[in-house]
C-alpha cells in the first residue's frame, strides 16, 4: 500500500510539477551532444504516424539516444526527425516509457537514403529512479537507460 502510494505520488511530481518551471525537478540542459531534445507528449504520440520509414540501427550514448531511420525521398538534410514519447509511464521495475519516432519527409522521390539523429533522453529520467527502460515503436529491443 504504501509503495502504491509512493509511486502515485512520484508520477504525480513528474506530471505535474514538471509543467510549470522545469528547472525545479526535471533537468533540461542544452544537449551539447544530441542533436535534438525529446518530446513527451500524449496527444503527439497518439498522432504520430510510423509507416513512413524503416528504423535501421539504434545506440544510446550517455543522455543522446541515436536513432537511424531508413526511407524514400530526395535528400535526406531535408528530414525534420521527432522522438515523441507518451506522457504515461508504465510502472514496472524499471519504469518504462512507450516512444516513436516521427519522421517529417515531404518528398516523393523513389531513392532511398538514412539519417542519423540524436535525441536528448534527460526528460526520461525518472525521480528516484537511476533507470528506465524505452520502448520504440518499430524497434524490436528495448533500451535500458541508466542515469
Amino acid at each position: 500500500m504504501i509503495k502504491n502510494l509512493f509511486n502515485l505520488l512520484i508520477i504525480m511530481l513528474i506530471f505535474f510539477g514538471c509543467k510549470g518551471d522545469d528547472s525545479l525537478c526535471c533537468p533540461h540542459p542544452n544537449p551539447t551532444n544530441c542533436n535534438e531534445f525529446s518530446i513527451i507528449d500524449e496527444t503527439k504520440y497518439n498522432q504520430t504516424n510510423t509507416n513512413n520509414y524503416t528504423i535501421t540501427n539504434v545506440v544510446l550514448n550517455g543522455d543522446c539516444l541515436e536513432i537511424t531511420v531508413s526511407s524514400s525521398g530526395c535528400n535526406p538534410n531535408n528530414w525534420d526527425m521527432n522522438f515523441v514519447a507518451s506522457e504515461v509511464v508504465v510502472e514496472t521495475l524499471p519504469n518504462q516509457w512507450n516512444a516513436k519516432v516521427e519522421l517529417i519527409n515531404n518528398e516523393a522521390c523513389q531513392a532511398v537514403f538514412q539519417k542519423t539523429v540524436s535525441f536528448d533522453l534527460t526528460p526520461f529520467k525518472i525521480i528516484g529512479q537511476n533507470q528506465v527502460q524505452i520502448n520504440i515503436a518499430g524497434w524490436n529491443n528495448s533500451i535500458m537507460y541508466q542515469y
